[in-house]
């Protein structure tokens, strides 16, 4: 992937993982990662391999309140280089999970700031039933999301989902057909199960 001849690399990845108390859970992870890459040579329409290092770094630390409340603050950060060239990249996210027994309410706001797409930060997000979610942080922005599940009874349930994502420093977002006009894009999921 994105390079023209054969090539060589490396990953490896550790995870420390703490929990002090029953209601506490900490971990840091450390990850690297070394794949080649085509770059320009010069001024030719020629490409070069190029060793592309990136190096990722993660501090979560998930709490409960209460029984039924819970709480989750990470924060990632990484950096790649390439060609003697250094790019960074960082997310904060905060998670806050309330269980109230027929109605499950899921909310997180993230601030993410990256130099290039080469720093995207990838945070899974809880979705509606079947459902998988795992945006791209990339550039500066704020993303905010909350689902709200309800059990009526033991055969209809209701999942309605509402994601938020401001890039404050652009006009508009996407490219190609995706493009969206402004720096706001919003995403809604309403979802019902009835099991027989």
């Amino acid at each position: 992937y994105r390079n023209y001849a054969p090539s060589y690399g490396h990953e490896w990845l550790l995870r420390i993982t703490i929990q002090p108390s029953r209601n506490i859970l900490i971990y840091l992870q450390g990850r690297e990662e070394l794949k080649e890459r085509n770059t320009v040579a010069g001024n030719l329409n020629l490409f070069t391999s190029y060793p592309g290092k990136k190096h990722s770094f993660w501090i979560l630390c998930e709490y409960g309140l209460r029984q039924n409340l819970r709480m989750r603050t990470r924060a990632q950060f990484s950096s790649f280089q390439l060609n003697a060239v250094t790019t960074r990249g960082s997310a904060l996210l905060h998670d806050i999970q309330f269980d109230l027994g027929k109605i499950k309410v899921t909310a997180r706001y993230a601030v993410f700031d990256t130099d290039d797409y080469d720093n995207r930060q990838y945070a899974y997000e809880n979705d509606v039933l079947l459902a998988y979610s795992l945006p791209a942080y990339h550039g500066i922005g704020i993303r905010r999301m909350a689902m709200v599940e309800y059990k009526l009874n033991r055969q209809i349930s209701f999942w309605l989902r509402y994601a938020n994502t401001r890039y404050p420093y652009e006009e508009k977002i996407g490219t190609g057909p995706d493009t969206v006009a402004g720096n706001t894009k919003n995403d809604v999921k309403f979802q019902v199960r009835i099991s027989f």
